[in-house]
C-alpha cells in the first residue's frame, strides 16, 4: 500500500492548551491547524549538479594531458588570519551555473587547512567559535580519535592529495553555497570540484582558483550548533576524500569513488550515510548511479556507503589506498585492492558474502557474514508470511540479490530453478539459539524440518553473480501455517483525541497474501461501545482512505471503565471482534475504523486510544475531522511543531491461515528518528524520556529552563541505532516548567515537560 500521502496532508498539532490540565485529563488538544506539504531541508548531493561540469574536464585533460601539472616552480601564496581574497564558486541553483566571486577573509590557519568564510555569512551564520572548530577537527582530531584530524584520517587511508599551489594547506571556503534553497527542501552541504585544479591560462578555465579548495555551506547548514557542525565536519571527510582520489584516478568508476568517500565519514567516527535505503533496495544492480533521479540516486549513495563499510571490516582500512590508486576500472579496481592486500578473494566471492551479511550481519557465525559496523537495518526483500506458496516466478537484477523471507509456520519444503549457473541460491537459517547458512541446489527440495522450532525464520537469498544480464527463477513451498498480528503502535496508551460526534478514525493495513481477517483488537477509554467497521483501502487520504465494505455495523465494548490517570501499564481496557465468520480476504490492503458518539468528555463517550510514533509507522492513522479549520476532510495528526513525530490509534489486526496456531508478531523497527512526551508528566522527581534512532548518531538530550540555562545533560554522545529510555532526576530543581531538546544526526526536536513538588 503506497505511503505517498505521508508529506502531503498534514494537521500540525501547534500547541496544548492548559498544559497541566491536558495533561491530567489526557486530551490533545489543537489550537492550529494546516493541511499542506511538510516543510522539510535536507542535503542533497552536489555531484549531481556538477556531473556534467567534472565530465568536461575530464575530456580536455584526456585531449591535453600537458594541462595539469604540478609547477615546482611556482610559489605558494601564504595566507594569515585577515588576509582579503575572492576566490570563485558555483552557482548549483541550475546544473553547470555560472562560477562567481565570493569576497571572504582568512579566519583561521591551520597545520593542514586555511579556513576562508564569506564575508556576507560573518558573524550572521559563521561565528569564530564555528571556525576554530573546523580547523580543529580538520588538523588535529575526530570522533573516533583526539589525536588525529580529518586531513590525516584521510591520507593515511586513501593517499595524498594533489597540490598544485604548491601549498600543503587545503583552503576550506565557508559559503552560503548557491543552490537555490528558499527555507525548504533540498540543500548542498559542501562540494569538491577539479576545475578548480587547472591552470587559469587554460582556455576555458578563467575561473579557476588553480588551488586546492572545497566548499561547506552555511545556510541552512548551521555550523555554530552542534549536530550542524557534526554534519559540516561528515561533509569535509567526504570531500575531501573526493580531492584524493582526483589525484590519482581521474575516471574512476561513481561508486567507487563516492563509496570511498561515504567511508571516509564513517573512518572518521561519523554514521554511516542512510542505510536503510539501501536495506529495502537491495535486488538493484550494484554500480548503477541514477544520477538523473534525485530521490533515487539517494539510495546508490546508501548502497556503495554499505558495501565499502563491509570492505573495510572486512579487509581493514589497507584495502582503500591501492583501490583508489588503480587505475582500472569497477570490478577491476576492487580486485586490484584485494590482490595488493594479499586476499585470495576476488569480487565475485566478496559479492555474495556481502549479500549474506546484509541479512544475516553475524560474525559468530563467520565473520564473513557480520559487519563491524554496529545495528545496521537488515535487508528487506518478499516477506511469506504463509508457507504454503505457489509457483511464482521473479527476476533478479545484475549483481543483485532478491531476498524471501519465511517468518511464520513450521516444516517448511522450498524448491528453486534457476535459468543461468551464475544465479545462485543460499538458505539464512536464523533461530533464538542457532544460526547457519546453507547452499540450495536448485531443482531439488529444500527441506528444514525445524523450521518453527530452531529456526524461526528462514530467508533464501538468490543472487546473481552475472555482469551481463538479469535472470529469472522460480520458486514454491509448502509448510504448516500460523496466525500473525498486525500493529503499528510502539508504546502504552499516552492518551485520546478530541473528535467532534460522527467523525471517523481509522487505521491502514497492509496486504497479507493467502491470509484472513480474523479479529480485531483496540485499546479503548471506557467501557461504552463504539461502532466500527472494515473497508478495502483505497490507497489514498483525499477523498477517502475507505473503500469498498467489507465488514460493517460492528460494535465493540470495553471490559472496564476508565481507569484515570496516572494510566496504568498494561493498559487494562482492551476489546477484541470476531471476524472469522466474514471471511474477509487480506490480499488487498485494507482499513479498520470507529465512529466517534460525541464530543470528549470524563462521563460520556468512548474513545480509541492514542499514543505516538514516527511517521513512517504512525501515518497509519487517519482523522476524518468536521471540525477542521482546513475544511472537513482527512488527515493525519501530527504531536510535534516539527512533524515528524503522529498520533497512531492502538489498533490490531490478526490475520489467520488455513491450519492457524500460535499467534506472533509482526515487529516494526524505527524507521525515522522520534523523541517521546516524557513520562509521567507532569511528574516529582524523576520522569522518563523515550528516544528512537533509526540509525547510529552521535546524540544531545538537554533539559534546559525557559530562559534557555542547561539544567541537566542526559544523553551526549554515539548512540546505536533502535529504541531508547533515560530517567531525568529533578530532585534539585524547582517547580516549574523545563524544555528537553534531542540533536541527533539533522533531527531536532524539543518539548515541555511539568515539574511539581
Amino acid at each position: 500500500m503506497g505511503r505517498k500521502f505521508v508529506q502531503q496532508f498534514l494537521m500540525v498539532i501547534i500547541g496544548i492548551v492548559g498544559i497541566t490540565a491536558a495533561v491530567q485529563s489526557q486530551v490533545f488538544q489543537k489550537l492550529d491547524e494546516t493541511a499542506g506539504t511538510l516543510p522539510q531541508s535536507y542535503p542533497v548531493p552536489a555531484s549531481e549538479r556538477l556531473w556534467k561540469k567534472e565530465l568536461e574536464v575530464q575530456k580536455f585533460l584526456q585531449a591535453h594531458p600537458e594541462a595539469y601539472k604540478q609547477n615546482s616552480l611556482r610559489k605558494a601564496t601564504a595566507y594569515s588570519v585577515g588576509s582579503k581574497k575572492s576566490w570563485y564558486a558555483d552557482d548549483l541553483s541550475p546544473e553547470n551555473g555560472p562560477r562567481y566571486l565570493v569576497p571572504s577573509t582568512c579566519r583561521a590557519v591551520g597545520t593542514n587547512c586555511y579556513v576562508f568564510v564569506e564575508d556576507a555569512s560573518w558573524t550572521s551564520r559563521v561565528t569564530q567559535s564555528a571556525v576554530d572548530s573546523v580547523r580543529i577537527y580538520f588538523d588535529s582530531k575526530t570522533p573516533v580519535n583526539s589525536s588525529k584530524g580529518i586531513y590525516q584520517t584521510d591520507v593515511d587511508a586513501f593517499g595524498n592529495p594533489p597540490n598544485v599551489d604548491n601549498d600543503p594547506k587545503i583552503i576550506i571556503l565557508m559559503l552560503d553555497i548557491q543552490d537555490g534553497y528558499s527555507g525548504s527542501g533540498g540543500y548542498v552541504e559542501g562540494y569538491f570540484i577539479s576545475f578548480n585544479e587547472i591552470n587559469p591560462s587554460q582556455s576555458g578555465y578563467s575561473t579557476s582558483n588553480y588551488a586546492e579548495i572545497f566548499y561547506l555551506d552555511t545556510n541552512p547548514l548551521n555550523l555554530t550548533t552542534e549536530g550542524g557542525l557534526y554534519s559540516g565536519l561528515s561533509t569535509l571527510a567526504h570531500e575531501f576524500q573526493h580531492m584524493i582520489t582526483w589525484n590519482y584516478d581521474r575516471n574512476k568508476m561513481t561508486f567507487i569513488n563516492e563509496g570511498c568517500s561515504t567511508l571516509a565519514e564513517v573512518n572518521c567516527g561519523f554514521p554511516i550515510y542512510t542505510p536503510s535505503l539501501y536495506a529495502k533496495e537491495p535486488n538493484h544492480y550494484l554500480f548503477d548511479w541514477r544520477r538523473d533521479n534525485g530521490t533515487a540516486v539517494l539510495t546508490d549513495y546508501s548502497r556503495t556507503a554499505r558495501y565499502f563499510t563491509y570492505m573495510r571490516d572486512q579487509f581493514g582500512i589497507g584495502f582503500f589506498k591501492p583501490l583508489v590508486a588503480s587505475t582500472q576500472f569497477g570490478e577491476s579496481d576492487i580486485n586490484a585492492g584485494l590482490q595488493a592486500i594479499g586476499s585470495s578473494l576476488r569480487f565475485s566471492d566478496v559479492l555474495k558474502n556481502w549479500f549474506i551479511a546484509n541479512i544475516l550481519d553475524d560474525r559468530t557465525v563467520d565473520t564473513k557474514y557480520g559487519y563491524l559496523y554496529p545495528n545496521l537495518p537488515k535487508s528487506a526483500g518478499r516477506i511469506c508470511n504463509n508457507p504454503n506458496m505457489p509457483l511464482t516466478t521473479d527476476t533478479v537484477q545484475i549483481y543483485g540479490v532478491q531476498y524471501i523471507s519465511f517468518k511464520h509456520g513450521s516444516q517448511l519444503k522450498a524448491t528453486f530453478t534457476v535459468s543461468n549457473p551464475f544465479v545462485l541460491v543460499k538458505a539464512v537459517e536464523i533461530g533464538p539459539t542457532a544460526k547457519r547458512v546453507l547452499d540450495v541446489t536448485p531443482g531439488v527440495q529444500f527441506s528444514e524440518p525445524l523450521f518453527g522450532s530452531t529456526y524461526k525464520e528462514i530467508t533464501f537469498a538468490v543472487m546473481n553473480t552475472s555482469s551481463s544480464a538479469a535472470y529469472t527463477f522460480t520458486y514454491q513451498s509448502t509448510g504448516i501455517s500460523a496466525a500473525i498480528e498486525l500493529r503499528y503502535d510502539y508504546s502504552e496508551p499516552t492518551g485520546v483525541y478530541n473528535i467532534a460526534a460522527n467523525d471517523t478514525v481509522c487505521v491502514l493495513f497492509d496486504a497479507v497474501q493467502d491470509g484472513r481477517l480474523d479479529s480485531v483488537r483496540v485499546a479503548l477509554r471506557r467501557s461504552n461501545p463504539v461502532r466500527g467497521g472494515v473497508w478495502k483501502s483505497t490507497g489514498a487520504v483525499r477523498p477517502t482512505p475507505l473503500g469498498t465494505p467489507l465488514a460493517l455495523n460492528l460494535s465493540v465494548s470495553g471490559s472496564t471503565p476508565y481507569p484515570g490517570v496516572p494510566y496504568p501499564i498494561p493498559w487494562p481496557n482492551w476489546a477484541t471482534i470476531d471476524l472469522r465468520s466474514k471471511n474477509i480476504s487480506t490480499n488487498s490492503p485494507f482499513a479498520v475504523g470507529f465512529i466517534m458518539d460525541g464530543a470528549y468528555s470524563n462521563t460520556q463517550n468512548n474513545y480509541i486510544m492514542a499514543t505516538d510514533g514516527p511517521i513512517g509507522s504512525g501515518a497509519t492513522s487517519l482523522t476524518y475531522s468536521s471540525i477542521s479549520t482546513s475544511g472537513p476532510n482527512w488527515y493525519y495528526y501530527t504531536v510535534n511543531d516539527a512533524g515528524d513525530s503522529v498520533a497512531c490509534y492502538i489498533v490490531r489486526a490478526y490475520v489467520s491461515f488455513p491450519a492457524t496456531g500460535v499467534r506472533t508478531t509482526i515487529e516494526l523497527s524505527p524507521s525515522t528518528f522520534r523523541l517521546g512526551q516524557n513520562y509521567p508528566n507532569p511528574f516529582n522527581p524523576t520522569t522518563n524520556i523515550q528516544f528512537a534512532l533509526p540509525l547510529r548518531s552521535f546524540v544531545t538530550l538537554k533539559v534546559y529552563d525557559l530562559v534557555g540555562r542547561e539544567v541537566a545533560t542526559l544523553v551526549n554522545g554515539i548512540t546505536e541505532a533502535g529504541p531508547h529510555e533515560v530517567t531525568f532526576d529533578a530532585s534539585g530543581l524547582p517547580t516549574g516548567v523545563y524544555l528537553y531538546r534531542m540533536v541527533a544526526d539533522k533531527f531536532v526536536e524539543t518539548k515541555k515537560l511539568v515539574l511539581i513538588k
